[in-house]
């Protein structure tokens, strides 16, 4: 009987195993057809020496449209910092579909370009303005008809090369859209508007006397999309009080008037702006075009809004005249959202399956004691008090070594050894905690467990030093198993694994060097939290459904990011101003709003794991290893000046 229930539960999970790989093909089969626009543009990634002599990657849709003698208009586009030049493809599919060639790239110390340190990587705009040069060479290209457009960090590589172009015999750039992130309105920020991680914020560049408004962009066409809770951008201090003023009431900040007037002082008679609006003027014999959007959004929300992504199209389509039969809201891009993130759950769903697959074989008997059982609280008296009390100081510490961190500026450091400021935070928000959350469990076992009689053989602590080099050697196979779906998409079909905010991309192999830096700190963090989830809440104190007790689990496991960024976000959108941890720290309820997710999401992935193994290390190793990589690949590489 023993052999018979082995033998099917091999196949299921098999079976299971295979279903997902199939999920993961054809949620990439969608993504393609839908970034190609069903075959009617092509995706290519390419990978260049830039005119400023370094290595700069980049993705290219070119319309079938656009040939040598029908050359078409260009957009380059910039991610946003910490991101990849697959963000924002949302805008990117919509521009292809209307017969634009499009670029976009990895910023120079992100995904595949060169690695520079926080000085040099402002070289030509950081990578846009050699993007821009190496599109007006190719014979598709209408050199005349060439529009930038940049995301946050994106943006602020929009005012260095606008700076170059300025200076250019022949400016190239006729067209400027802006994304989550403010113009250039007064003449002295040109001086100092290169972004150094953690030494300058937009909050903090508002409170400074910046010079006198004037026009950066001469005749050229420029826009801006904007969120009414923008984090970060579109905010303008007060001059009487020195208050910093409400998001929302950007179009009526004196930023906005002056922006839309061309580069004029406003005073009392100047009329607020009004969103949508395009404002013209003849500037040196050509008309000139200035536009606004301001929507119910955030910092990043323009990801997934589909009225900001019509916005983008009516601007290019409108800044070059192109004529199309598509509405600016005909828009396909959702689905290939849908499709992304299909593949993105999918690759989950192979590691847990896989793991369990691989666990039952010979050579890995060890990994799997079979069937884990919910064990009844109510056994012993006062167990539920000590579980709930032990999972509140949990969360209590981890709230106040979370801000601590940030106060410290772990997300930004960047330093002779750590050179990703953002895995370094994350890694360590988790580990502080769970080295904290150890403790209390050794307080736990002996002042409570012990004396009641429970032992570690119980709650499948223990191990042997063998098995537990099988459940390492099992863990690297199926992540690695788990990449090489990661490596198919992207070579069969162009595509990745993404929702949203969250991804895991191909990676050249230097990163490894930066990953393994910040394994050990993702180890900790994730092996210890599996077996506080596994091995001592597996039980009844939440419930006899076995549900609801991993979903309560998941929900502290993300609590803390979730409580600070929500009450940040509260107090935001009642007042309009992200003040509530000061001026410099106006990102912490954006970075910590990005981690919500996995947190909530690795906590299911080990229990499913245990649930069928009473392996409480074998799911906190795979968590580990995906988190660091996913962490990993969309932050920032960098040497210090």
């Amino acid at each position: 009987m023993a052999n018979a229930w082995r033998y099917v539960k091999e196949h299921i999970f098999g079976a299971g195993t295979i279903l997902a790989i199939v999920l993961c093909v054809l949620g990439s089969i969608l993504g393609n057809a839908i970034q190609t626009d069903f075959g009617n543009v092509t995706k290519e990634n390419l990978v260049i020496e830039s005119s400023s002599g370094h290595r700069l990657a980049m993705n290219m849709l070119k319309p079938a449209s656009a040939t040598k003698d029908t050359p078409a208009p260009t957009i380059v586009f910039a991610h946003g910092g910490n991101g990849l030049k697959d963000k924002f493809e949302n805008y990117q599919i919509e521009w292809a579909r209307r017969g634009f060639v499009v670029f976009s790239f990895d910023l120079y110390g992100h995904g595949d370009s060169e690695v520079m340190n926080t000085t040099d990587w402002l070289v030509n705009g950081r990578g846009l303005y050699d993007t821009v040069k190496y599109a007006a060479t190719l014979p598709f290209v209408d050199a005349d008809k060439i529009a930038v457009s940049g995301q946050s960090r994106g943006g602020n590589t929009i005012h260095e090369t606008m700076l170059l172009d300025n200076e250019a015999t022949t400016p190239l750039i006729k067209a400027v859209l802006y994304v989550s992130r403010d113009a250039i309105y007064k003449d002295a920020e040109t001086q100092g508007f290169g972004y150094v991680p953690g030494k300058t914020t937009s909050a903090q560049a508002a409170s400074k006397d910046n010079g006198e408004y004037f026009n950066y962009y001469g005749n050229r066409t420029v826009g801006i999309i904007a969120g009414m809770w923008d984090q970060f951008s579109f905010k303008e201090t007060d001059p009487n009080t020195g208050e910093m003023l409400p998001n929302p009431d950007y179009l009526k900040h004196n930023n906005a008037k002056s922006f839309l007037n061309f580069g004029a002082t406003p005073d009392a008679s100047t009329p607020d702006g009004v969103s949508g609006k395009w404002y013209t003027k003849t500037i040196d014999g050509k008309e000139a075009s200035r536009v606004i959007w301001l929507h119910p959004g955030f910092h990043t929300s323009q990801l997934f809004q589909t009225d900001a992504t019509a916005n983008a199209v009516e601007f290019m389509t409108k800044a070059f005249g192109v004529n199309t039969t598509l509405a600016n809201n005909n828009l396909i891009y959702p689905w290939k959202i849908a499709a992304s993130a299909v593949a993105f759950a999918s690759m989950f769903m192979f590691a847990v399956f896989f793991a369990l697959w691989l666990a039952q074989m010979p050579v890995f008997r060890g990994t799997s004691r079979g069937d884990a059982t919910m064990r009844i609280a109510a056994s012993i008296p006062g167990s539920a008090k000590w579980t709930w009390g032990c999972l509140i100081v949990n969360t209590l510490f981890a709230t106040g070594s979370t801000l601590a961190l940030y106060f410290m500026n772990a997300d930004t450091h960047i330093g002779t050894f750590f050179k990703q400021g953002q895995p370094l935070f994350s890694g360590l928000m988790c580990a502080i905690a769970t080295v904290f959350t150890l403790g209390v469990t050794i307080v736990w076992y002996r002042c409570f467990a012990k004396k009641n009689g429970m032992n570690l053989d119980e709650i499948d602590i223990k191990t042997t030093l063998f098995d537990f080099f099988k459940t390492l050697m099992l863990a690297l196979t199926v992540t690695g198993g788990t990449l090489i779906l990661v490596w198919g998409a992207q070579y069969f079909f162009k595509t990745n694994f993404e929702f949203l905010y969250w991804g895991i991309f191909p990676f050249a192999s230097y990163k490894i060097i930066e990953m393994l830096k910040v394994l050990p700190i993702f180890l900790i963090a994730y092996v210890v939290s599996s077996v506080f989830i596994n091995c001592l809440n597996y039980n009844t104190t939440y419930g006899r459904n076995k549900v609801v007790n991993i979903l309560v689990l998941s929900a502290f496991s993300a609590a803390v990011p979730a409580i600070i960024s929500g009450i940040g976000w509260g107090r935001f959108m009642i007042t309009g101003v992200n003040d509530l941890f000061g001026a410099g720290y106006t990102r912490i309820i954006d970075g910590l709003f990005q981690t919500v997710f996995l947190l909530f999401i690795t906590p299911i992935v080990t229990r499913a794991i245990y649930s069928k193994t009473r392996n409480p290390y074998l799911g906190g190793l795979i968590n580990a290893i995906l988190v660091m990589v996913i962490t990993c690949v969309n932050s920032q590489i960098a040497f210090p000046a």
